[in-house]
């Protein structure tokens, strides 16, 4: 079954409620600890300045009571992290940035690119002569693979630590597998190839050639980096 520019629209939406919903749940739940921890120390502090019979070991159990609710929770994530760090799991604070690329990857640059090629199969199954609605297509199937170029380009400096040749590296530490970056490849130089086949006789604006010109010379940048970071043949990337 063939996807629609609208079911990669849908696609695209729907990992954005998902992300969206997982920033809620994580601020709702430390954001409930936050009150309830507040809470108990204000209640002890009004229970300490307000009761007029307080005995100062009641009132220094209870704070000591509210100090332990406000660390545990602290020290549960401090050892969640290292036991996290001595297992490999890619959770760490210092490797949070390269989550959102793999994230990107995964769930912006690939539905940018598939944006692309149905744009693109709208442009090569079209019979009419009407110059403009060619021209619209033509336009959008750069607009989105150049999305899809500018975010990989992103990930220039930081290659070695998404995208990996190792097995284990991709099932511990959840990076790229290679092969999937250079599968993305084949397919964005694809459309480029018929791109330049379907852009003779469209009206098209200085802007725009500049524009994708400037964009192939991104990715030129960017497999130049992935040949000498990850090894990947770029030969086979020709127009």
């Amino acid at each position: 079954m063939k996807l629609s520019v609208n079911d990669w629209q849908d696609f695209s939406l729907k990992k954005d409620i998902e992300k969206l919903n997982k920033l809620v749940q994580r601020v709702s739940k430390t954001g409930s600890t936050v009150i309830f921890d507040i809470l108990v120390v204000l209640g002890a502090v009004i229970f300490d300045r307000f009761s007029e019979f307080t005995n100062r070991k009641i009132t220094g159990a209870i704070y000591i009571f509210a100090v332990f609710l406000i660390i545990a929770p602290l020290v549960r994530l401090l050892c969640k992290k290292i036991k996290a760090f001595r297992h490999g799991k890619f959770t760490s604070i210092v490797s949070r940035d390269i989550r959102e690329y793999i994230d990107c990857f995964d769930n912006e640059i690939w539905v940018y690119v598939m944006m692309s090629d149905s744009f693109l199969e709208l442009l090569k199954d079209i019979t009419t002569t009407d110059n403009h609605r060619k021209t619209f297509y033509f336009s959008q199937t750069c607009f989105w693979l150049n999305k899809a170029i500018m975010k990989l380009h992103e990930m220039i400096q930081k290659l070695n630590k998404i995208f990996s040749n190792n097995n284990e590296e991709v099932v511990n530490n959840r990076k790229v597998a290679t092969a999937r970056l250079v599968n993305l490849l084949d397919i964005i130089f694809n459309i480029k190839k018929a791109v330049n086949e379907k852009k003779d006789g469209l009206t098209l604006s200085e802007e725009d050639l500049t524009a994708n010109s400037l964009y192939n010379d991104i990715l030129n940048d960017f497999l130049a980096k992935a040949h000498v970071d990850l090894g990947i043949d770029i030969e086979r990337f020709r127009i």
